[in-house]
């Protein structure tokens, strides 16, 4: 998969656009790149670089005289492509980066056997795929608020992860997605749910940050219940929930 793929699913993801509007996107980069590096405007492609660069040159490319027309006559859409992927690209950066500079610790690790740290980086690649399945399985929103920007949302453990087994860590049923408020409360103890999704709320918050975090008992959250789920609820309730 392209990093132009990359860019329209994340279209897909954090728009509302059309697939024919994100087809239009991902195609202006492609042409805004090319055109620009036959003008010596840049010199290299726009969808190698990394963010400062891209940075560097998008400010070269929107003084240039050929853009700014190509633009206008465009009603701003090259403009607002080069905005969009500098969104893109600095999540996408941000991402890789974080995930490389983990799976070189691991990898230079002098602790670890062979067998740890291959186990260790396929556990890495199921937490990828714990929090995709979150976030489809919720919609792409915090169970509790509603927030729907992904980037913002935290894959988070009913059971807590360093205490589950393997299948455990990777149980879509284990988990929650999560503002980072919510999480911190959540993964605290702080507010648990009942089997019917109903908010419980810690005495240890107090009702003035009840208050300012614009929570109540009286919320009910779909947490898209199962079996599994209720059973880690239960034990979040029993074991971690402070009363």
């Amino acid at each position: 998969m392209t990093i132009l793929d990359e860019f329209s699913n994340w279209m897909r993801v954090n728009t509302s656009l059309a697939e024919s509007s994100i087809y239009k996107y991902q195609r202006a980069i492609n042409t805004i790149s090319n055109e620009m590096l036959e003008c010596g405007i840049i010199y290299k492609s726009l969808i190698e670089m990394d963010c400062v660069e891209y940075d560097i040159a998008v400010l070269n490319i929107v003084n240039n005289e050929y853009f700014i027309h190509k633009n206008l006559v465009g009603n701003n859409m090259y403009s607002s492509s080069l905005k969009k992927f500098r969104y893109f690209l600095r999540e996408y950066t941000e991402e890789n980066i974080k995930e490389r500079e983990i799976e070189e610790l691991i990898l230079n690790s002098n602790k670890l056997t062979v067998t740890e740290k291959q186990i260790l980086i396929k556990s890495r690649i199921g937490q990828g795929k714990y929090r995709d399945g979150l976030i489809q399985k919720y919609d792409g929103k915090c169970v509790v608020t509603g927030i729907d920007r992904t980037r913002l949302l935290i894959a988070s453990h009913i059971k807590p992860w360093v205490i589950c087994d393997n299948e455990e860590r990777i149980d879509i049923e284990n988990g929650l997605l999560l503002c980072p408020n919510m999480d911190r409360l959540f993964d605290y103890g702080l507010i648990t749910f009942d089997d019917r999704g109903k908010m419980i709320i810690s005495n240890f918050l107090g009702e003035q940050n009840v208050s300012r975090l614009h929570i109540s008992k009286e919320i009910i959250v779909d947490l898209k219940p199962s079996e599994r789920l209720l059973k880690y609820m239960e034990y979040h309730r029993d074991a971690l929930f402070i009363n």
